[in-house]
C-alpha cells in the first residue's frame, strides 16, 4: 500500500484538493479555495511525474500566492457596497406585506415581495386575510408583522 501511495501521490493531492473545496463550500471565505488551487498545482506536477519535493514546493508557493495576491482582490469585489448595506432577510424590516390568511401570534401566512412566508402578528394582534401589514422582523422563515393603519373612506366620510 505504501508503495502504491508513493507511486500515485497525485491521488493524495487530488483528494486533498476535493476536501479543501468542500471546506470552502462550508466556510465561504475564499481561504480554502486558494489552498485548493495549491493542491491542484501539486496534482498537476505529480501527474507530470515531478518529484515529491517539487510537488510540495510548487503546491505551497501556488497556495501562498493565491492567498496573498488573488484572495484580497476577490474579497474586495465580493464585498462591494457600503458596510452598513443590508442584505437578504436583514433588509426586510419595513417592507410591505399582504396577509394571506388570518394571522395571530401563533399562526398565519403572508406574502412579501411575491414570496409566501410563515407569519406571526406582533403585540398579540390579529390580522385578517387581505389586510396590509409591515414586516417588523424576521426570524428564520417567519416574518413578524405589524398592521398598517388604514383610513376607512366609507360613504359617510365622503363629501357630496
Amino acid at each position: 500500500m505504501i508503495e502504491w501511495f508513493g507511486e500515485n501521490l497525485w491521488a493524495a493531492w487530488l483528494a486533498l484538493t476535493f476536501v479543501l473545496l468542500v471546506l470552502e463550500l462550508l466556510m465561504l471565505d475564499l481561504l480554502f479555495l486558494m489552498l485548493a488551487a495549491g493542491g491542484a498545482a501539486a496534482t498537476t506536477v505529480a501527474l507530470a511525474s515531478g518529484p515529491a519535493w517539487l510537488q510540495v514546493v510548487l503546491g505551497s508557493a501556488t497556495a501562498l500566492l493565491m492567498i496573498g495576491a488573488v484572495r484580497p482582490i476577490a474579497l474586495k469585489h465580493l464585498k462591494k457596497g457600503p458596510p452598513e448595506q443590508l442584505t437578504n432577510v436583514d433588509r426586510m424590516a419595513g417592507m410591505s406585506a399582504r396577509v394571506l390568511e388570518t394571522t395571530t401570534d401563533d399562526s398565519g401566512l403572508a406574502e412579501v415581495e411575491g414570496e409566501t412566508w410563515t407569519a406571526r402578528a406582533v403585540h398579540g394582534e390579529t390580522l385578517e386575510a387581505g389586510r396590509s401589514a409591515v414586516v417588523d422582523s424576521v426570524d428564520g422563515a417567519t416574518v413578524y408583522l405589524k398592521p398598517v393603519h388604514e383610513i376607512d373612506w366609507g360613504p359617510e366620510s365622503r363629501m357630496a
